[in-house]
């Protein structure tokens, strides 16, 4: 203690911030010359679960727990040291009954513009959440997280007004997006990232001349969406819900992709891979016995994937023998280095593919050989014999002279 004690009253704020804001006023009351060092804290961290246990039932102990809550956030805004705040972490759960706590801030406390705003909150509730309108005028703010979890009807945000002159990054998750990220897209001269996760899309374009990553998780989506970011390096889509399409258009700097799809689910066009055509670096998962169909449609457009060096395909769902689409991205991908084949068990109910006399027929004018290809690594179901890898391996020799290094692992 004696020792602590003896630390510089300057660095006891940054090391407070590591704890609860609850805890750290709390440690502060352990010395004197701590007393007010809590006015300084440079993050924080307002969580419900401090003030009342999520487990509790009793709607009077909510609202009391609540109440202190409230009280205690603002009187920490109210009496800290006005300095520029680096983080403001915020966690809040309403329950079904008609909740007291409210985001919005009285008129006596001053909204603290910090760098980083993270927001969580849940809910039982499917009426409408607010959130206030500040949140999106923070000239200062780098970074956005806006999380609504347990939502039984994903809110929909729509603020009066959004000037964010410093956003780099948002992430935005549980939430029906409309016009406020065309508007986040138009309005943030800097941002860079944007992470859109389990919401429900009803947009018909992303455009951005500022944006350089975009990962879409898990989203469902209403309407066919257009891509078009001319400075975009990397992109992620991954969605085993429903969804109508994604077109991208303008994505010349697309350096590194990485498409996760259900197509048994996915009931729009899958016009992707034509646009994918500068990357160097491909990954793609796709469910359903069709993708294979709509994948080749799509490849034909493509006169040559220039810069692919690494290719990965998953949830391989064909034949062992039926190398087809890898027979196309091989001759279309002249510099390709490193093949990964994850292959898994066909899914319940999806029927297997048998190659029709058609399909065969066809199959001889992909036939051809590369001359080299420096890795190839297959990840296999455990049960499947060995031999079922050895004639994998026959097979590609089809199209590939010579192979520097097989890996076969197990899943």
């Amino acid at each position: 203690m004696d020792w602590f004690c003896s630390l510089p009253i300057e660095i006891l704020p940054n090391i407070l911030s590591f704890l609860s804001t609850k805890e750290a006023v709390q440690t502060c009351i352990l010395s004197k010359i701590w007393r007010h060092a809590w006015t300084f804290l440079p993050v924080l961290k307002f969580d419900i679960k401090d003030w009342v246990d999520e487990s509790v039932e009793d709607k009077e102990i909510w609202r009391e727990g609540e109440c202190k809550f409230q009280n205690f956030m603002y009187g920490v805004l109210k009496n800290r040291v006005p300095e520029k705040l680096d983080e403001f972490r915020y966690k809040n759960y309403i329950m079904e009954y008609e909740s007291k706590i409210s985001f919005e801030f009285p008129d006596r406390v001053k909204w603290p513009q910090p760098r980083v705003i993270l927001v969580s909150i849940g809910r039982d509730r499917e009426d409408q959440l607010a959130l206030p309108d500040f949140i999106f005028s923070c000239t200062r703010i780098e970074v956005l997280k806006l999380r609504i979890s347990k939502a039984v009807g994903l809110p929909i945000f729509r603020p009066q007004s959004i000037h964010l002159p410093a956003l780099k990054i948002v992430h935005l998750m549980h939430i029906t997006l409309d016009s406020l990220i065309q508007n986040l897209c138009s309005k943030c001269p800097v941002l860079e990232i944007m992470v859109l996760a389990h919401c429900e899309l009803d947009i018909s374009e992303i455009s951005s001349k500022t944006l350089k990553e975009l990962t879409i998780y898990d989203c469902s989506q209403s309407r066919l969406t257009q891509i078009s970011c001319p400075c975009l390096e990397y992109l992620y889509i991954k969605s085993f819900r429903r969804m109508a399409g994604f077109e991208l258009k303008d994505t010349t700097s697309l350096e590194y992709a990485k498409i996760c799809l259900d197509l048994v689910k996915n009931h729009g066009a899958l016009n992707l891979l034509s646009s994918l055509s500068n990357v160097s670096h491909l990954s793609l998962g796709l469910w359903g016995p069709q993708f294979k169909v709509k994948l080749e449609k799509d490849i034909s457009e493509c006169s040559t994937f220039r810069n692919l060096q690494t290719l990965r395909i998953s949830y391989w769902n064909l034949s062992y023998d039926d190398l087809d689409l890898v027979a196309c991205f091989l001759k279309h991908s002249p510099l390709l280095e490193k093949l990964t084949l994850r292959l898994h068990e066909p899914k319940e109910g999806y029927p297997k593919e048998e190659l029709s006399q058609e399909k065969l027929r066809n199959r001889r004018d992909l036939v051809f050989q590369r001359e080299y290809l420096k890795v190839v690594k297959i990840v296999k179901p455990e049960q499947r014999p060995d031999i079922v890898f050895a004639r994998l391996i026959h097979n590609l020799r089809t199209h590939i002279k010579k192979i520097g290094i097989y890996v076969l692992r197990y899943q």
